[in-house]
């Protein structure tokens, strides 16, 4: 009972152990991030199952609230997604991308279309630093630098 007992805690030192250096590595956190993953596109293909075949609402797809879907409806809304999208996509957090898309209810790729159109509006290369940092980023400097042009002559005048 005493050796029982010995390798019964030597076992949880290491698998205390293991799971820490996994979480340090941050094996943990992408393992998690992909089982969500998996666990919403499972649940989403089933809802499509369901509403094809028994015309019921679904279960997961068009979760998000009315506000939300009312902000998607609108094209600054859609951009705002893609931009959400794209900085997801820019940090590599893929999974995080799948599970905010079918919460959110919106077609897989739709976002970089979006982002197309957006950026041949506005006359921006999206190629211009897409390793270095998200469009989002441009984004938002770009309204700070506005804002604060802004207010610098209006204190001016």
């Amino acid at each position: 009972s005493l050796k029982m007992d010995d390798y019964t805690r030597e076992m949880m030192e290491l698998k205390t152990l293991i799971t820490r250096t996994l979480e340090k590595k941050g094996v943990l956190a992408k393992i998690r991030a992909e089982l969500r993953a998996s666990v919403f596109e499972a649940i989403e293909e089933e809802d499509q199952v369901i509403e094809k075949e028994e015309g019921l609402p679904p279960a997961l797809l068009g979760s998000c609230n009315d506000r939300a879907k009312q902000l998607h409806a609108s094209p600054s809304g859609r951009l705002l997604t893609a931009l959400i999208c794209e900085y997801l996509n820019w940090a590599q957090l893929n999974h995080t991308v799948k599970v905010y898309l079918s919460e959110s209810n919106l077609p897989k790729d739709f976002w970089k279309a979006e982002l197309k159109e957006f950026s041949s509006k506005i006359g921006y290369d999206l190629c211009r630093n897409r390793e270095s940092r998200p469009v989002l980023l441009d984004v938002l400097e770009g309204f700070l630098k506005f804002e604060n042009f802004v207010e610098v002559r209006g204190t001016g005048t």
